[in-house]
């Protein structure tokens, strides 16, 4: 006959809570961000290793302050996001009536891409030390069928401030649900993010 203590019984419950709770695949973490965070895959990661380079992007680079210690990653991903295409943006100092010039302009989000539409993506991360070449890629996949896939390069001449990247592209011809993932990277850092769309 079987016989359970309050701390045997607190100890089955932990772990099977502990077995059940991580909504990551694998024992992968979640990317530091303000969007969904992406359990990578070998395949999506090709995809976007191998994301064909475009041109046309607009760049912004906000310096800051940034005192960073020893253990401070080089760079954090900020956001990943997307809007119908328009120009002039993204932007710095260009909000009127805020009170300092830290801030950012950018298209509507919405991630809901309207059909005939040309659409914006932009990609946002922190530089703490990093200086050098990074890569910025796009990859939007439905299952295991990738729609589309983007990337540009950035020489970041000196660190300590963000980077804000964007680009207008044509809509590939789908419809229906699909991710958009972007990530960012510089030397060894590799953080990426996700977001859900709905082509019309």
């Amino acid at each position: 006959m079987l016989v359970f203590t309050r701390r045997s019984l607190f100890f089955l419950c932990a772990l099977a809570l502990a077995a059940c709770s991580s909504p990551f695949q694998g024992g992968a973490t979640p990317s530091v961000g303000t969007s969904q965070a992406v359990a990578t895959g070998s395949t999506l990661d090709a995809v976007l290793d191998s994301a064909p380079e475009v041109t046309g992007g607009r760049e912004v680079t906000q310096k800051l302050s940034i005192r960073p210690n020893a253990k401070s990653p080089a760079i954090l991903i900020n956001f990943v996001a997307n809007g119908p295409a328009q120009g002039g943006v993204p932007c710095i100092s260009c909000v009127n009536g805020v009170s300092s010039n830290d801030n950012i302009g950018m298209t509507g989000p919405s991630s809901y891409v309207y059909s005939g539409s040309e659409w914006q993506y932009a990609l946002s991360f922190t530089d703490i030390s990093y200086k050098g070449k990074c890569k910025l890629a796009w990859a939007i996949t439905a299952g295991k069928r990738t729609v589309d896939s983007f990337s540009a390069t950035l020489n970041l001449s000196t660190a300590g401030g963000f980077v804000l990247y964007a680009l207008n592209r044509s809509r590939p011809k789908f419809s229906g649900l699909a991710t958009l993932t972007g990530k960012v990277t510089c030397g060894k850092n590799t953080p990426s993010l996700q977001v859900p769309l709905e082509f019309q």
